[in-house]
């Protein structure tokens, strides 16, 4: 039997030992470091006790957008939208209802948004419908984004995902010096805290995103102008920045614990349709709607279209949406569809980024660029960009050919393309669309959309409205419009759109 003193100095040794075979690793201390620094932000919010005594919250936020690559023009000075929303979420129970109006670039857009028991739907007051949400969506899961509108919501996260932090080091922002954790929610996506030094409250998270200009950046929201409501800061302003623009710029107003009952989360909607929700998973196809005339469907991203005309000797893609990867496939698809016809030239409808983030891979495999003057700028901006994609690989500066006078006429004895600029459209000043005259086959981007899953239309977008004005203007005999969303319409089902009311 050992004596006391005996074993109090074996149990020092055996600690000893166990200290030096196991030593605190850098991620150790990095996760100690984070928590350190989320304990001061969950104190500098009226502590932990506090954060978990939030059973419901209220948010309505009112202000302006700027979203990157969808204004109406590639340059500034840039018009903005509007946004109004309210948000209410029951944490305890896993219910929430959105209201969200917006406005601006040639659409409106006034829905709502209800989910409890599991169970939810989504209701389109334009067009009068209303739409199941599917179990699968309609879970604690999807409620996780929502809870980045509010600093507050996400200190409480980061309590509950403590494994998941790790201190990414100081900096400076605004003038004044931050710490600055991570950690990744439980929709997995990885967030990263600024909290002041000084005051603990945070003052913005970062993403990282990838921009079809610039490649990998920071999505910023920064929160302002905070004041104290109980045991609670609570900011009063919000704003989102992307690759360092301006995107969004909203004044919040938030409700802690606000009273609520199940009527909270009940939405009035008599009368409305109800429609079966959109597929999630578009199939890649291609249909050929003349000969040498193909849209190539859902390769370069979810719903995202390019149409390949092909003439004697070359083809003409219209449209370069999705990224750099997406085009890739798509010019690999181009390839089997005109086997030895290289592609000559890649035409845009317009500038914005889900049609224009694959023209790199184009550029890349030597096509000449076709759009208007004033796109030039942010075609060249785009090719310059350092990016992991073939073109950075082989630099190439971009070749353009001008749409000029309104149109240009692409020709051979096979085949004759017309492009056309439509605009000034409210979705963007110049807009071009492709026109086949012996086809009589337009292709649109943006312009109108063949409602998934057999939804009505509702009344035309003011986007539509001028398309339709200008169609009648240049008395083009069409029958059928493509699109770089969606499936072909026939002439019939555009002009019922039109029509609705």
């Amino acid at each position: 039997m050992l004596r006391p003193a005996l074993a109090i100095v074996l149990a020092a040794s055996a600690a000893v030992i166990a200290a030096a075979d196991n030593p605190e690793t850098i991620t150790e201390r990095s996760q100690e470091r984070a928590r350190q620094v989320l304990d001061r932000a969950v104190a500098a919010n009226g502590g932990a006790e506090a954060l978990r005594a939030v059973r419901a919250v209220r948010l309505h936020l009112d202000g302006e957008t700027w979203p990157r690559f969808q204004m109406t023009t590639p340059e500034p000075p840039f018009e903005g939208g509007r946004l109004r929303e309210t948000l209410l979420v029951d944490l305890e129970n896993n219910r929430l209802r959105l209201d969200q109006r917006t406005g601006g670039f040639g659409f409106e857009g006034d829905i709502s948004i209800s989910i409890a028991g599991g169970q939810g739907s989504s209701y389109d007051h334009r067009a009068r419908t209303t739409t199941p949400i599917p179990a699968a969506q309609a879970t604690q899961q999807q409620f996780i984004q929502y809870y980045r509108r509010l600093p507050n919501l996400l200190l409480r996260q980061a309590l509950d995902r403590q494994n998941t932090l790790r201190h990414l080091g100081e900096d400076d922002f605004q003038g004044r010096r931050h710490d600055v954790f991570t950690f990744v929610m439980p929709d997995t996506v990885q967030v990263s805290v600024f909290v002041d030094a000084a005051s603990g409250l945070v003052s913005k998270y970062e993403l990282i995103f990838t921009d079809p200009m610039t490649g990998v950046e920071a999505s910023e929201i920064l929160y302002g102008d905070y004041r104290k409501v109980g045991d609670y800061q609570l900011p009063s302003t919000f704003t989102n920045m992307q690759a360092g623009d301006t995107v969004a710029k909203f004044a919040l107003r938030a409700e802690i614990n606000p009273p609520i009952s199940d009527d909270s989360f009940v939405v009035a909607a008599g009368g409305y349709r109800t429609v079966p929700p959109p597929p999630t998973d578009f199939p890649q196809q291609v249909d050929t709607l003349a000969a040498g005339v193909h849209v190539i469907r859902n390769v370069a991203g979810q719903n995202q279209n390019t149409l390949a005309v092909e003439f004697a000797d070359h083809v003409v893609a219209l449209e370069a949406p999705g990224s750099s990867e997406g085009a890739d496939a798509v010019i690999a698809r181009i390839r089997e569809l005109a086997p030895g016809k290289p592609i000559r030239y890649v035409a845009m409808t317009h500038h914005h980024g889900d049609h224009v983030g694959g023209i790199r891979s184009f550029i890349a495999e030597g096509a000449t660029v076709v759009t208007t003057p004033g796109n030039r700028g942010a075609v060249e901006r785009m090719a310059s960009a350092v990016q992991n994609d073939r073109l950075s690989r082989s630099p190439r500066k971009p070749e353009f050919l001008f749409i000029e006078g309104g149109r240009r006429v692409l020709k051979d004895a096979t085949r004759t393309l017309e492009l056309i600029d439509v605009g000034p459209n409210p979705h963007a000043r110049e807009m071009v669309i492709g026109w086949l005259p012996k086809e009589k086959i337009v292709f649109q981007g943006d312009l109108f959309f063949v409602p998934a899953a057999d939804t009505p239309f509702g009344p035309p977008q003011a986007s539509t409205a001028s398309f339709a004005q200008k169609l009648r203007a240049l008395g083009l005999p069409y029958e059928r419009i493509a699109g770089v969303h969606g499936a072909t319409a026939t002439r019939a089902q555009f002009e019922e759109a039109t029509a609705a009311r």
